[in-house]
């Protein structure tokens, strides 16, 4: 707890308990530190980290994991200057730190990969899926579309179906993917009002979801990060994935560079190297940008873009409406 709390100081100049650092990791020995905030689990950067300062040996990359939310108010709240590096997958808090005026233009030899105005750059993507418990609802395997698991859901006469998803009160991705969901299909009212019918749970986590389903806590998960749900395969026989044949939504992973960052040239060389062929061979294969072109089951893969459109949905009226009908959706029971 006192190196979280060290963390805090350095990070903010201002109260400590205002932002939660859910841990700190260091890679490499160099003299030179390049300080990175991101929502990624350290365990699945530190190989792209460790590749790195392999290739320069001065180098030190200090980590702090956050949550999307407390990056976002961080950022607003004034980092210090040896933050040099944020990234994160709610894409849509980083367009709007963006087009507020946080981030700095980036090298433009990186600009010709995926990037939103020279300045936010994609540095991986996050396919999501639907996951069940096949010994629990077996059935589930025949539900190709969204509107067949509404079918499916509400032949269950007797209520006993449990079910959960992200709560987008509580995740910023989870908010991100349910207005996404919007933006695919109109129907999606219909889906969550199917969900709310029945036990239905909102939760914080795409790990805690897949820990629900496997205990057989939950019949079912909606919009789960499939990178997290693959590892789980091998040892957990009962847990199944579905890939909609409608459509399929994926997250950008994205980074930029804060205006205040002492060390802009290291800054755009890590991402230089994330964006390697080499830096994408050490993610999983799951999030590596050319899963966009692998053949896969299900539907095509729907990558939420990076445009000002992402800034609406955060605008508070939207939000207000937004939740207004979520609540009407989940208090059914």
């Amino acid at each position: 707890m006192r190196f979280m709390l060290y963390g805090l100081l350095i990070l903010f100049s201002i109260e400590a308990s205002a932002f939660e650092v859910e841990g700190e990791f260091f890679v490499g020995q160099g003299e030179d530190e390049i300080t990175v905030i991101g929502t990624s689990e350290f365990a699945r950067v530190q190989p792209v980290f460790a590749g790195f300062v392999g290739s320069q040996k001065a180098v030190r990359v200090r980590y702090l994991q956050m949550s999307s939310r407390d990056i976002d108010q961080a950022v607003r709240s004034g980092l210090s200057a040896d933050i040099d590096l944020v990234m994160s997958s709610a894409v849509d808090l980083q367009v709007r730190l963006v087009n507020d005026g946080f981030a700095r233009p980036l090298d433009q030899g990186l600009t010709r990969h995926l990037n939103w105005r020279g300045e936010l750059i994609q540095l991986s993507v996050e396919p999501i899926v639907t996951i069940f418990n096949k010994t629990r609802w077996r059935e589930l395997e025949h539900a190709r579309t969204r509107r067949e698991l509404v079918a499916l859901i509400e032949s269950d006469p007797k209520k006993r179906l449990k079910l959960t998803m992200y709560d987008p009160a509580i995740s910023g991705v989870g908010y991100l993917l349910s207005r996404q969901d919007l933006v695919q299909d109109e129907h999606f009212w219909s889906l969550l009002d199917a969900f709310g019918s029945r036990a239905f749970v909102p939760n914080c986590c795409s790990g805690d979801m897949i820990d629900q389903v496997v205990a057989g806590d939950s019949d079912l998960a909606y919009n789960v990060l499939e990178s997290y749900v693959l590892p789980r395969l091998a040892n957990a026989p009962n847990l199944r994935v579905l890939r909609f044949d409608d459509y399929q939504l994926a997250i950008p992973r994205t980074a930029f560079v804060p205006s205040q960052a002492n060390d802009v040239e290291l800054a755009n060389a890590l991402v230089g190297f994330f964006l390697s062929q080499d830096g994408q061979s050490r993610l999983l294969p799951s999030v590596r940008l050319d899963v966009l072109r692998v053949n896969r089951k299900g539907g095509p893969i729907k990558p939420i873009r990076m445009t000002p459109a992402l800034i609406v949905h955060l605008d508070e009226v939207n939000r207000r409406r937004f939740f207004q009908r979520w609540e009407r959706a989940i208090d059914q029971l």
